[in-house]
């Protein structure tokens, strides 16, 4: 790894030194402080991330350089374990000082033909056989490490790729993916596809030996388009192999979806069937408008059924309706999911209103479990003199029911986002009323971002104060977050 890692320098080195005029250099830098507030007595974290791209003719290099002190471990819930003497392993394991090449690559490209080596993403279809990225807000990290070719003759596309990731259970061992992939253009508004693809997997409970699960993939696709309508279909097959105690799992994934085009409306159907395909490679489309697994801890893919519809309506430019509906199922119907959404917007002369409403029921008679979400929420969008205002509302009501026992509570949450020239800022209340199997009554969270551009080239942003957790939009940026308490500063340069 260091051999590689030192050619890519030598090579950047390189191409600076012999081509100085006709070398285009860009990169990124990503600057971050933590505080978080934790029963632990350390309780700051830096971190650094420098990306650097140089570009020469018909080539790209392209090195990243992570810097941690410590990392930080967003997800490990350190104030909820009940043995403080447990704290000192679990960071031992999960957050410690760390500094690495997080990827680097060379990369060559002309009209038809492209070929990587290094790190590299990539995805096959609607993602079912595979999608190999980096998913920053949850920390998992799916990319390989290899090469990566794609050729397009006149109406065929072809990838090829093979290469090693993490394990899911041990960084320390490595993934190997080798996948062909082959796309057809049939009549320029048709197109088919097939794909082939392995899996090797490394047994985390195998020190020793070097065996391997061996999981092979086969799939087919066909997207049709249309000025009425748009449709697409993918099935895929699995068969995975397992060369240390011989089990055997046969595996299956299929998904469609129509969009229909008629006149101010717009239709869409949905619908997917998946049985033992549930892999970290993979990305299930779920087929439902709040993007839930089938239930909570419930494996995408390992057995689900379900079908979705939406309908669009925008009878003018002031006025939009949505409505969106979604079931999903277990193959023995006792674990199921009923989700529903609305939306309407109206535009005044100087306010923009949208009202939503989303309707979420789970059920898992396995365990004796269910669980409903109601949350309203009405958004202002509109101006004072200079000032761009978005005020967010909402009362969220979560029931549950374990067994005889029932608790509820609410969620009531408002959200402003003032911005200036190139200053935002926004301020987020939420409390809950009612116990939870999260929190208590009367918690509170509050919290505050001052987001701020500096010559155009530099966003520093920061955070201080408590949130929930969950998917947060604000100053322009939404990501999924970890319930957190602290400050958290954010510089990120462009050059």
């Amino acid at each position: 790894m260091n051999r590689i890692i030192l050619f890519f320098i030598l090579l950047l080195f390189v191409f600076s030194l012999f081509a100085e005029e006709k070398v285009s250099i860009s990169g990124i830098n990503e600057f971050e402080y933590i505080y978080r507030n934790r029963k632990i007595e350390y309780r700051n974290y830096f971190s650094d991330k420098l990306t650097l791209q140089m570009q020469y003719k018909i080539f790209r290099l392209g090195l990243k350089y992570d810097l941690y002190h410590p990392k930080h471990d967003k997800f490990l819930d350190i104030d909820n374990i009940p043995n403080e003497d447990e704290i000192p392993i679990s960071l031992d394991n999960n957050e410690k000082n760390e500094n690495y090449f997080d990827e680097y690559f060379l990369q060559i490209e002309n009209d038809n033909f492209f070929v990587n080596f290094g790190t590299f993403d990539a995805v096959i279809g609607s993602g079912i056989v595979t999608h190999n990225y980096y998913d920053e807000d949850f920390d998992e990290d799916h990319r390989l490490t290899g090469i990566y070719e794609q050729t397009t003759f006149d109406k065929i596309m072809l990838q090829i790729f093979y290469g090693t990731m993490k394990n899911e259970n041990d960084e320390d061992k490595k993934d190997k993916i080798t996948a062909l992939d082959i796309e057809y253009d049939i009549l320029g508004n048709l197109t088919t596809g097939f794909a082939y693809l392995m899996h090797l997997r490394n047994q985390e409970d195998l020190d020793e030996k070097n065996e391997y699960s061996q999981r092979d993939i086969l799939s087919g696709r066909l997207n049709y388009q249309h000025d009425l309508f748009d449709i697409s279909c993918e099935y895929a097959e699995s068969n995975e192999y397992d060369r240390y105690d011989g089990r055997q799992i046969d595996g299956r994934a299929f998904y469609s979806n129509l969009t229909t085009y008629l006149d101010k409306f717009t239709v869409i159907g949905a619908y997917k069937n998946y049985l033992n395909f549930d892999s970290e490679i993979s990305d299930l489309p779920t087929a439902n408008h709040s993007e839930e697994s089938l239930y909570d801890n419930w494996e995408p893919g390992f057995d689900e059924e379900g079908i979705m519809g939406e309908i669009q309506f925008i009878p003018n430019y002031e006025n939009e309706f949505i409505l969106n509906y979604a079931e999903g199922w277990s193959s023995d119907y006792k674990v199921r999911q009923a989700d529903f959404y609305s939306e309407f917007q109206h535009e005044f002369e100087n306010l923009i209103l949208t009202l939503h409403y989303h309707h979420l029921e789970q059920m898992n008679e396995n365990i004796n479990n269910w669980k409903k979400e109601l949350t309203p929420a009405v958004n202002f969008d509109f101006a004072l003199g200079k000032f761009p205002i978005i005020i967010k509302t909402e009362y969220q009501y979560i029931e549950q029911e374990q067994g005889t026992s029932t608790i509820s509570h609410y969620e009531p949450k408002i959200q402003t986002d003032v911005s200036f020239d190139k200053y935002s800022f926004s301020l987020t209340v939420e409390n809950q009323v009612g116990d939870s199997d999260d929190g208590e009554d009367g918690e509170l969270w509050i919290g505050g971002e001052l987001a701020v551009t500096v010559f155009s080239s530099t966003d520093i942003r920061i955070f201080g104060g408590k949130e929930k957790g969950g998917k947060i939009c604000r100053n322009g940026v939404c990501r999924y977050q970890s319930e957190f308490e602290g400050v958290r500063v954010e510089i990120t340069t462009s050059f």
